[in-house]
Formats: C-alpha cells, structure tokens, sequence
C-alpha cells in the first residue's frame, strides 16, 4: 500500500512501451519508415524529405524574435546512431538551432537554443519521428529563456554514451533506474527529510561540484567530484555512507539520476532509490521557491538560471556574495572561476594563483612562449573524496 503510487507509475510505464512496440508491429508504414530512418544507405535527399515543411514561415521568425533554450533526453533503442545523427544535424541546421546532441545505441540526449518558432517546429519534428513516437512525450522538453546566441555552434555527434559515465552499458541499463518521483512527491519527501533530526535518507546531488556550488537543494550531500564520470568510483569508495539507507536523488534535467540509480542500485546497499523526474529544471517550474536554493547551473555560455534572488555561493578572493561564473582567464584553463566586478578590476580573474602567474606571464612574453597546462585546483583536487557516515550535509548557504 505504501509503494502503491510508484508501482502505479512503473506499471503505467511499462503499458506505454508494450502498447508502443504492438501499435509498431500492427502499422507496416510506421514501422518501414522506423527501418528507413535506421538504414544506412539512405541519401541526403530522403533526409531533406523529412524535414519539417516551414515555407509557412520567415526566416525572420526562424533566426530572430524571442528565443529558448530546450533540453531533453530520450533512451531508446537506436540500431543505427549514424543515421540519426545526420538526421540532427540537417533538422537543427533547417531550423537554425545551435547546441549539443549526443547520440548513441541507447538514444538520444540534446540541448539546443533558437527562437520558440524553431524550437516549437524542432519538439514536433522529435514526437512525430518514428523513433521516438509513444517513448518521449512534450513535457520530457525542458524550456528556459534563451537562444541561439547560447552555445558558440551546433554539435551533433555519436557517442558510447548519451551521458558520459564510463560504465559499460550491458552491466549497467538504464531499464533499472530508481522509482521515479514527480516534482511534487519529491516536494513532499524532501520536506519529511528536512524535518527528521536522525534521518535514515540521503538526499544526493548527482551533479559536479562547481555545479552544487551555485544551487542545491537543503540538506544535499554534494559529491566533491569534477565530472560525472567519477560518480562510480565515488559510490564504491562510500558505499557505507549509503549503506541501508533511502536515497533521494536529482541533477539537473533527470538524465545523470537514469544512469546514477541504476547503477546504486547494482550495488544492493540502499533500501530504495528514488529520482526526481525531470530534475531541477522541472522542479523549479511548480516550486520556484521551494527547498531548492540558488542558481542552476546549465552547460551553456549563459552558465546559470535563476528562479529566486538567492545568492548562497562566494567570491573565490574576496568572499563576498557571487554567484555568476566565468572561464579562468589563462589560455590554458577551461576552469571555471567565481569573481566578483571588484575582484575583476583588480585584475583577479583567474581560478588559482598558479594560472593568475601564468596569466601575467603570457601577457608580457614574447608571441610564442608556451605555458605549462597546470592548476593548482585540478591538481590539489582529489579525483574522488572518502566521507564519513558523521558527513555534514550541506545547508542552503554551504558548499
């Protein structure tokens, strides 16, 4: 009775790919136009054909106008990832998108900005191609304000992974991921967690570090690691710390917790694990003002979105209240650097005192002298921090 809802959820699941797979089997035109999509030998003049027709619309309102920023994921079988991908490629171009789209075996994981006309015409393109009808639905697109101008170009490639995690995909599937908990259920645990002094649950940031920095959610355990990549190892070197407990987890858009539970779960040390569906993103559309503090961070050159006025992170030198990031300033670094208008001025913009040095040094050599790629915060870092069961969790102004 009291997993009543989830087994509702995963049941529902479950029916939808059944009946998705019979209506597949019953319409031969939509399952030879499924073949067509996978086939390799099919030309750039079939792409073009299924493109989206949008003679019915200007360029103006394609390249300007207000615009967004759509993140989404989709995993599903793809038996031939090339083909999708030059699918992409010709769609995003059509409609003058830019951004990144990650593409393989296991399906598809994109974020790309243009004006709400493009990405209207680009989520009806994605529902009606045969690969993703009946999976991925309109409320799996996340959408925030911004546009083309986020992202330097468009990025369309075939990967091993849609969300890089280093693990084989045959040892950990995405078909065993945690109970999937809405926004509102997760609201609602978040909230019983928050008030029990001794709780037995974990709330888990998935997410990097420099990520959790500008935003999390109250009371997170926030991993101490760079890349996601690293969450395994972060999971086997902590597994007490997880150990008969219920995890909440999130991240930002949903996709790292599909990879991340099923891979806790592989492990048999929790009592259960639950994920929030579509993560931060949709989370902050029904509680803009809930347990989540801070900014969310996003992989484009915008950086971060607000949904409150919290500031809880710091300038890296002088400490006062910051919140908005930029890349160090030494060529060689592609470290992110919290400094503040002040700091700045000063000429305080690099992520270290290693890369501040370089940076000086660069700027009164001659053209031609070449600095060593170092930094003391890659370098002092460790690839994967020990916590204790006693671990402080992080409070809405701690990271």
């Amino acid at each position: 009775m009291h997993h009543c809802s989830d087994i509702q959820e995963q049941t529902g699941w479950i029916l939808k790919q059944l009946a998705a797979e019979a209506s597949t089997s019953r319409n031969p035109a939509f399952s030879e136009e499924a073949d067509r999509l996978n086939d390799p030998t099919c030309d750039s003049q079939e792409l073009s054909d299924r493109l989206p027709d949008t003679s019915h619309i200007s360029v103006d309102e394609l390249t300007s106008g207000v615009g967004e920023v759509l993140l989404y994921y989709c995993y599903c079988e793809v038996k031939n990832p090339e083909r999708l991908c030059g699918w992409q490629k010709s769609l995003c171009q059509h409609l003058q998108l830019t951004g990144k789209v990650r593409i393989a075996s296991e399906g598809i994981n994109g974020t790309v900005g243009g004006t709400k006309v493009a990405t209207s015409v680009y989520i009806e393109a994605m529902l009606s191609s045969p690969l993703f009808k009946n999976i991925l639905c309109r409320e799996d697109f996340k959408r925030s304000a911004g546009g083309a101008h986020c992202f330097p170009d468009l990025r369309v490639g075939v990967f091993e992974e849609i969300v890089p995690m280093g693990i084989d995909l045959n040892k950990v599937s995405y078909k065993e991921t945690g109970i999937h908990l809405s926004p509102e259920e997760f609201h609602k645990e978040v909230e019983k967690y928050l008030s029990q002094a001794h709780s037995d649950t974990i709330l888990l940031d998935c997410r990097n570090f420099y990520e959790s920095k500008i935003g999390h959610f109250q009371g997170c355990l926030a991993p101490d690691i760079r890349k996601f990549s690293y969450f395994p190892s972060y999971v086997d070197e902590n597994l007490e710390l997880f150990r008969n407990k219920c995890v909440l987890m999130y991240c930002t858009g949903g996709i790292r917790c599909e990879r991340a539970s099923a891979y806790l779960r592989t492990k048999a040390a929790c009592r259960e694990v639950y994920q929030l569906k579509g993560g931060i993103h949709k989370y902050l559309e029904e509680f803009p003002d809930g347990f989540y503090r801070g900014k969310l961070f996003v992989f484009d050159e915008r950086y971060a979105i607000a949904s409150n006025e919290d500031v809880i992170a710091e300038c890296r030198y002088c400490g006062t209240l910051w919140d908005q990031y930029k890349l160090c300033s030494s060529l060689h670094c592609r470290q992110l650097v919290l400094a503040c208008p002040s700091c700045r001025a000063k000429g305080f913009t690099a992520c270290c005192p290693v890369c501040q040095e370089k940076g000086l040094k660069l700027a009164s050599s001659p053209s031609g002298w070449m600095a060593k790629e170092e930094c003391d915060c890659t370098d002092r870092r460790l690839r994967v921090s020990v916590k204790h069961n006693s671990v402080n969790m992080l409070s809405t102004g701690e990271c």
